[in-house]
């Protein structure tokens, strides 16, 4: 047994020259030079030629603490190899194993890296071979970072192991399908027309795309089903025209997807769960970023470092612990559109801090938090959103006089069921507020704190739901002012009936509004203007947050599944009763109920009693008033 124990090893040393046995214990390598290719830094041979290149072989190196890097080669332009040399205890955060940096032509063979944080780190070299590398390591496996596509020229063999599973590298591919992939590690750089789909990376580096252009990545799952310190799920860097679909980014210890220098991308139908950061965006522009489920993240989606022009919209930013810090935070960010998204359950709904400027937010329903937007920056739209539930509906943060809150505007915003609608701060100013609604107590619910921010726009002013100011004339206009303090400040055309103002009411606001025809169990037919909600954003959003002073001259709201199902509704962030109706595939009644409001304790779900495709929200009571029920039929138009 001896024997063949001996002749493997013998074996094995011959391919890769790694033969435990004969490696020598030696303190960490650096080399920061052609000229540092010497004895002393570990040379055992070579002259630095193609044919006979530098060779470093047969060490082993325990990394002392505080030492960054077990072996440092940096600005080695010659070619040279890292043969069978053995790596423990790189432990420090920003080290690794073995760190390349600025060099060309070098090769790594049969090495391995144990009892470490991170393995192997490539920074702006060029032509690296990884052979045969064996990785265990708890932190990142490989990291390769470049400022051209070049740079990302290396040469991975699938022989090399992170943590027991693959690594895949690919380079300079063109129409290729990469899939079926489970491992540790995936790259594809230096690319086009390539298709990443339906991989699985596990507690490793995630899927890395540099410099691709014109590519997808669909269908894939990356997760961390252990405390281990990975990165993002997907990273897409200096990259153009990706699309990322239906993939599924799960527990990432930092962003579940990050674009960075990369512009006009789809993010579209993802799920992200339960990462750090669900998307973050740096220096990257005209990106569309739809239609994705964000549940329990830390926080959503970051947007700074200057990306501009970038769409956010029709996404489902929900958190059931209420845990989540911000669902959408606009940092160093210009002219981009965040509309038609759904907001329950985050600390803040939306941030705007002070370098966000130019942009728009529009069409949200943002439900239940500390505070639905949060603003510091300037020159911003918010309009037509639905703001309910908060402890303050919109805060201007103080600043201490470091920026200026100016020349943002508010327009047609419902504010519901909020203990403080609005409060501005000291340094604010130039501010527009018209054609808003607030009900409630809404004369004490408002704070101006600034200076000459403005209430009135063209003769508008906004609606106050406890005016008791008379409209003489009918113009709907009401007869006085409003007073806003402290800044004791005038609305000058407050609004005395509703159609006075152009609001909206968030998501709802943008559904088409079609008429269905309900036979009904007794009587004549029956033609209802229903909201039509087909889509994910407008399915998850229904009435949550809606203010009960508009329910009276609501429209039912029309929900179609996407294919018959037994899921259920339920009624969290509701605060009026409801009905619900239960229609199959061929408009036929399934089943119906009573849903009552949310009273903040039990959670209730409304199922129905059978497979369905449509389901009819309407005000408690009108299944009995209309004889919707047992043998009613739904027709569509």
């Amino acid at each position: 047994m001896k024997r063949t124990i001996a002749f493997l090893l013998a074996l094995m040393g011959m391919l890769v020259w790694s033969a435990v046995a004969i490696a020598e214990v030696r303190g960490p390598i650096q080399i920061l030079g052609n000229f540092d290719l010497t004895e002393e830094n570990g040379v055992v041979g070579g002259n630095g030629t193609d044919e006979d290149p530098y060779v470093i072989a047969n060490w082993e190196i325990a990394v002392p603490e505080g030492e960054r890097y077990g072996v440092r080669i940096e600005n080695v332009t010659v070619p040279f190899v890292l043969r069978g040399v053995i790596i423990t205890n790189a432990y420090e955060f920003d080290g690794a194993g073995i760190h390349i940096g600025y060099s060309e032509s070098g090769s790594l063979e049969g090495c391995s890296i144990s009892n470490s944080l991170n393995g192997i780190h490539l920074v702006s070299s060029i032509d690296i071979t990884i052979d045969s590398c064996i990785l265990y390591v708890s932190g990142l496996g490989l990291q390769v970072e470049g400022e051209r596509a070049e740079e990302y020229r290396h040469v991975v063999t699938e022989t090399t192991e992170f943590n027991g599973q693959g690594v895949y590298y690919y380079y300079g591919l063109n129409g290729e399908t990469i899939s079926g992939l489970e491992g540790g590690h995936l790259t594809v750089a230096g690319s086009k027309n390539v298709v990443v789909r339906q991989n699985v990376i596990t507690n490793g580096d995630g899927i890395n795309l540099a410099y691709v252009e014109d590519s997808t990545v669909q269908t894939n799952l990356t997760r961390r089903t252990a405390d281990v310190p990975t990165r993002h799920g997907l990273s897409i860097y200096a990259s153009q025209r990706i699309e990322i679909l239906s993939n599924i980014f799960q527990n990432s210890r930092f962003a579940g997807i990050q674009l960075s220098q990369s512009s006009e991308c789809t993010v579209s139908g993802n799920s992200l769960l339960s990462n750090d950061r669900a998307l973050h965006m740096a220096a990257s522009n005209a990106n569309i970023v739809r239609d994705n489920v964000v549940y329990n993240n830390e926080s959503g989606f970051v947007l700074g470092s200057g990306s501009q022009n970038n769409i956010i919209e029709a996404n489902r930013f929900v958190d059931d612990r209420q845990f989540m810090a911000v669902a959408v935070k606009l940092e160093q960010a210009y002219n981009n559109v965040v509309r038609e998204n759904l907001v329950t359950g985050a600390e803040v709904a939306i941030w705007l801090e002070a370098l966000a400027v130019g942009n728009t937010i529009a069409d949200n329903t943002l439900v239940q938090g500390a505070y639905g937007i949060q603003n510091a920056g300037a020159e911003n739209i918010i309009e037509r959103n639905l703001i309910s539930q908060f402890s303050r509906g919109v805060v201007f943060e103080e600043t201490f006089g470091r920026s200026i809150t100016e020349n943002n505007e508010f327009r047609g915003n419902v504010f519901a069921d909020n203990e403080n609608h609005l409060y501005t701060n000291l340094d604010s100013r130039d501010n527009l507020f018209t054609q808003n609604l607030f009900f409630g107590r809404a004369s004490v619910q408002v704070a101006d704190n600034g200076e000459d921010n403005i209430w009135t726009e063209n003769g508008l002013g906004n609606y106050w739901a406890d005016s008791t100011l008379g409209d003489a004339d009918g113009d709907g206009i009401a007869d006085g002012s409003i007073p806003v303090y402290p800044a004791d400040v005038d609305d000058t055309a407050p609004l005395a009936r509703l159609d006075m103002a152009d609001y909206g009411v968030g998501v709802l606001s943008t559904l088409e509004t079609i008429q269905i025809t309900i036979e009904p169990s007794r009587g004549a037919d029956l033609r209802l203007d229903v909201l039509y909600a087909a889509s994910n954003v407008s399915r998850a959003t229904g009435y949550r947050g809606f203010p009960d002073e508009l329910m009276r001259d609501a429209p039912g709201v029309l929900f179609h599944q996407p294919e018959e199902t037994e899921s259920s509704f339920i009624m969290q962030t509701v605060l009026f009763d409801l009905d619900i109706a239960f229609f199959d595939v061929n408009g036929e009644w399934v089943s119906g109920a009573t849903m009552a409001a949310d009273n903040g304790e039990e959670r209730v779900l409304y199922a129905s009693s059978d497979l369905y495709l449509y389901a009819l929200e309407l005000p408690a009571g009108s299944l009995e008033e209309f004889g919707i029920g047992s043998g009613s039929k739904l027709i569509l138009p």
